[in-house]
């Protein structure tokens, strides 16, 4: 495939690994003997890659941040193994926010917290921690505002009707302020309120890896590309259809009970090429010649990757 756009691959071993499709090159850019395969996120600039994972043998959970500009690798924050959540980049992607919550398996509570890491002066800053009348054991975690001005902030307190406690940070004057909330059911998530209104959440990222759309434009929407289900639900066809109405087969689909529908649209990467996965194999279609090749096969079924 002749697409000049790399990708970033976290492999299962925990390697971060620069992939170029035309030569086939790989490039190590960092290896830190994850115990596990360490979560991946990019932030929405293009210029960040955060990944924390525990050590092998260091009884220790890191947080970094690779500079796809710089190429360079920056330990941002490490506290006892497990205990860590996933971080959350800003939606200007200047910080990153990092909670660590307390384990049963740390020896003390010093490394608990929310830590943010501003990109710009590459320093991390502790916010304060909300005034609740519990000690540094509680379950701690923060996300983003949608407009980026906030961190929203909850805080388990079993003495309250909800089990929670909410607060907001605000970025700006590094103001504290106690907020109600509540849990969403069907939305799976909790609610922050500030009086009746729902303050609205920033939504992350999602790796392309792990999207599973069912339709996707390229980014000067020349090309679509969706399912037709007018033979029914199986099997299906994933066609790329142009913007003058020609369309092209890409794949045939299925459905199982087991794992539902089977083939998925991880995004476009580039103008012509289409990344899409059947079942546990990873595939990468160019429009332009119609060649379809393997990107990632189940051998490679852990792997998580971005562009």
């Amino acid at each position: 495939m002749r697409s000049d756009v790399p990708l970033y691959v976290m492999e299962f071993s925990g390697r971060l690994v620069k992939m170029k499709l035309g030569s086939g090159e790989r490039t190590l850019l960092s290896d830190h003997r994850f115990y596990m395969t360490p979560t991946l996120l990019p932030s929405r600039d293009g210029r960040w890659l955060s990944y924390n994972g525990v050590l092998k043998g260091t009884g220790k959970t890191q947080y970094w941040m690779y500079d796809r500009h710089k190429q360079n690798d920056h330990l941002v924050y490490e506290h006892p193994a497990w205990g860590g959540g996933i971080p959350g980049f800003s939606p200007d992607s200047r910080y990153l926010a990092i909670s660590a919550s307390h384990d049963s398996r740390w020896t003390d509570t010093s490394r608990v917290g929310i830590f943010l890491f501003d990109t710009t002066t590459m320093r991390l800053i502790a916010v304060p921690f909300p005034p609740l009348r519990v000690n540094r054991t509680a379950y701690v975690s923060a996300g983003w505002s949608h407009d980026g001005k906030s961190l929203l902030i909850l805080m388990r307190n079993m003495a309250t009707k909800e089990g929670f406690d909410y607060f907001s940070y605000r970025i700006a004057t590094g103001r504290l302020e106690k907020l109600a909330g509540r849990y969403n059911r069907s939305a799976i998530r909790h609610e922050f309120l500030r009086g009746a209104r729902v303050i609205p959440a920033y939504e992350d990222l999602v790796l392309p890896s792990s999207l599973g759309g069912q339709s996707a434009w390229n980014a000067g929407h020349t090309l679509h590309a969706h399912f037709d289900n007018s033979r029914g639900a199986d099997p299906y066809q994933l066609i790329v259809t142009s913007d003058k109405g020609v369309a092209r087969p890409v794949a045939v689909g299925r459905y199982t009970h087991c794992e539902g529908r089977t083939l998925v649209i991880s995004g476009w990467l580039d103008e012509r090429h289409l990344v899409f996965r059947d079942s546990v194999n990873y595939f990468i279609f160019d429009a332009q010649t119609g060649t379809t090749a393997h990107l990632f096969n189940e051998d490679d079924m852990s792997i998580q990757f971005t562009w």
